[in-house]
């Protein structure tokens, strides 16, 4: 038992990273923002042959473009949205919609403008509609009605719409802005499959649309619309809109055309031939710059310390609305207390203690606008039971109250999740004594009790991590099994929910697995495990016990199984974290211990290279980390991690080019 006590002492600096979410969304891949302005009228017609009966094209001599022109006899314009989404599998959570049409109906009843589908349900996902008198903005089953009185003329008009966040905001013509503010914000993974874009309808009916209809336009980013709008100085009252021609136009006067009249200042354009939304700004068509998050990462730079009043093996960062950004640490075995800290004036400060006892891990979750924190508590002693606890948030104190506890097991981690719309915790237990095979526990809320109770029971060994992922809707949650009393080289284990409850779905064999990171790429699916420590059998002179090798597993669509896929060196790996910035994928790993003879501490960042797969490209010299975490505020990203051996934590800031 002398080595598996040396584990406990090793293990106990180790933390699992907790991966969250809102009660209204999943922990899923990291949604697209690297798409490029969409221009959906070419995708429904890339050739003039493709022209469904009732709808035709004009030639709108005004501005030497043409126009599609939809009556009452026009059939929709339809395409599978994976025609655009090909290498993406989401929605992008922050975009905006651009429209420049004419309307010519003058009747009372509602037209459907643009929607995107779900093929199975035949629901409506997003759509804009159009009455006399009003703009109807909808997504899910949230509606928003924009007054506006623009359709008074028979005039051409620019529409239009951003979504981030909780905000909805309607720009008319570049001068006009409505906005809303929504109770649920957008989805922040709304899949594209089985989805299908109609423009000039909604569902499956014919198209109800009128008029005429010169661009519609799709561009991730949040609230690019002010963005291309130039500013009030050069605006004009003139509402001619003016836009460049579709690809399919022959006409060599656009290609050449830079300069636009003052009848078109102030006026939006979408030129096909460079992909870009242009302003008629000072007599000349003007370049936009939309950011849609496409940022080069230069280097990483220390930003800020954070003192914790011990030293930390976890660190969970979250949001809580109207309150702003939050930090918890789990304070080290022994020490006491963990510390929450609130970010004021760019930096984290102390807000409040919480009382926990050798705390492993965090988790923040809501459940009907309540905001909890869940802590797994290691306990005094492993021959023990301990409680660990979740609090809640109380609204007219402002403070975390303890709400519930559970008899755990020297517990190392916490996993919130939430299927058809029931919410579940997981908690994983890593010993009773000397005893590693021991049941790790799922809860579900009760709603009439208000509160946890046991759902399913899972045997685990020396569990450490739970991590919970979906795929194509289908609900997963793997296990990060560490040591067996014998060996750390054992199995870890993934279950696929089934039947209302979770199943063995494939094992793989890990090395002192403390934590699961799961994440996409380009519509592929990936799994890394942190592998900490080499003890065992495989190992009989016992060298080197921290040297490990860590593995990226990819899941093989056809085969319905994750493959090894990448090999990776680390020197007693704790965490993963999984970070995007623009285009750019990036893997953090946290080598708890000195890599190797000689070499400082380090974690190192890992770039995704396409055929190269993970490359090393920064070494972060650092404090020892157990744990790390990602947030941005505003358009700035940072790091934080927990340091395991001492009360100073750091924040790391990522510098751009």
């Amino acid at each position: 038992m002398e080595a598996y006590s040396n584990l406990v002492v090793l293990f106990v600096v180790m933390a699992t990273w907790c991966s969250m979410t809102s009660s209204d969304d999943i922990r899923l891949p990291v949604p697209c923002t690297d798409l490029v302005p969409l221009d959906l009228l070419k995708e429904a017609v890339p050739t003039l042959d493709h022209i469904p009966p009732g709808v035709s094209v004009v030639y709108v001599a005004s501005s030497h473009a043409h126009a599609f022109q939809f009556t009452t006899e026009a059939n929709r314009l339809e395409f599978k949205a994976n025609k655009i989404f090909k290498r993406c599998e989401y929605f992008p959570e922050e975009f905006s919609i651009f429209i420049v049409l004419k309307h010519t109906q003058r009747r009372k009843r509602q037209e459907c403008l643009f929607s995107l589908v779900d093929d199975r349900t035949n629901k409506i996902i997003i759509s804009v509609k159009l009455t006399k008198v009003a703009i109807v903005f909808q997504y899910d089953d949230k509606t928003f009605r924009f007054k506006t009185n623009i359709f008074s003329g028979d005039k051409w008009h620019t529409l239009g719409f951003s979504m981030a966040g909780d905000t909805v905001v309607m720009t008319t013509d570049c001068r006009n802005r409505r906005q809303r503010q929504v109770r649920r914000a957008f989805p922040e993974f709304l899949p594209m499959t089985n989805t299908s874009f109609i423009i000039g309808g909604c569902k499956r009916k014919r198209t109800i649309f009128q008029g005429y209809l010169k661009d519609l336009i799709l561009v991730p980013g949040a609230d690019a619309v002010a963005k291309v709008c130039p500013p009030k100085r050069h605006r004009r009252m003139d509402n001619t809109v003016t836009t460049f021609p579709h690809a399919y136009e022959q006409s060599p006067f656009w290609p050449q055309r830079v300069q636009c009249s003052w009848s078109d200042v102030g006026n939006l354009a979408f030129d096909v031939y460079s992909d870009k939304v242009k302003v008629c700004v000072n007599g000349i068509w003007k370049e936009v710059n939309i950011q849609t998050g496409k940022k080069k990462l230069d280097y990483f730079e220390a930003y800020h310390d954070v003192q914790t009043p011990a030293a930390s093996i976890d660190v969970e960062v979250f949001t809580l609305p109207g309150e702003g950004l939050f930090a918890v640490f789990a304070g080290q075995a022994g020490e006491g207390d963990s510390a929450l800290f609130k970010w004021v004036e760019n930096q984290f400060t102390f807000y409040q203690k919480l009382e926990t006892e050798a705390a492993q891990s965090w988790c923040h979750f809501t459940i009907k606008n309540q905001f909890f924190l869940a802590v797994a508590n290691y306990g005094s002693s492993p021959d023990q039971a301990s409680n660990s606890t979740v609090y809640r948030w109380h609204k007219k104190r402002k403070k975390f109250k303890s709400y519930q506890t559970f008899v755990t097991w020297t517990a190392r981690d916490f996993e919130y999740f939430k299927i058809d719309g029931q919410h579940y915790l997981a908690v994983a237990n890593h010993a009773q004594g000397d005893n590693t095979m021991v049941d790790s526990v799922i809860y579900k809320w009760d709603f009439s009790q208000r509160n946890f109770t046991e759902f399913q029971s899972i045997m685990t060994v020396g569990a450490y991590d739970w991590t919970h992922f979906v795929v194509n809707d289908f609900h997963f949650i793997a296990i990060a099994n560490a040591f067996n009393g014998l060996t750390t080289l054992i199995d870890s284990v993934i279950y696929f929910w089934q039947n209302d409850r979770f199943v063995q779905f494939q094992t793989m064999e890990t090395n002192g697995a403390t934590d699961w990171e799961f994440f996409s790429i380009d519509g592929d699916h990936f799994l890394a495990v942190a592998n900490a420590y080499n003890y065992g059998p495989q190992n009989y002179k016992d060298v080197d016990t921290f040297y490990t090798n860590s593995t990226i597993y990819k899941l093989n669509r056809q085969k319905r199984v994750f493959e090894k896929f990448q090999i990776v060196p680390t020197y007693s790996a704790i965490d993963w974290e999984y970070v995007r910035v623009g285009g750019d994928h990036f893997l953090v790993v946290s080598n708890a211990q000195n890599g190797g003879e000689g070499e400082e501490l380090a974690s190192v960042v890992y770039r995704w290279q396409g055929l190269d797969r993970f490359v090393p490209v920064h070494r972060l010299k650092t404090l020892p980390s157990a744990d790390w975490e990602t947030f941005t505020q505003g358009e700035d990203v940072y790091l934080i991690y927990a340091n395991a051996k001492e009360s100073t934590s750091q924040i790391i800031k990522a510098k751009f080019t």
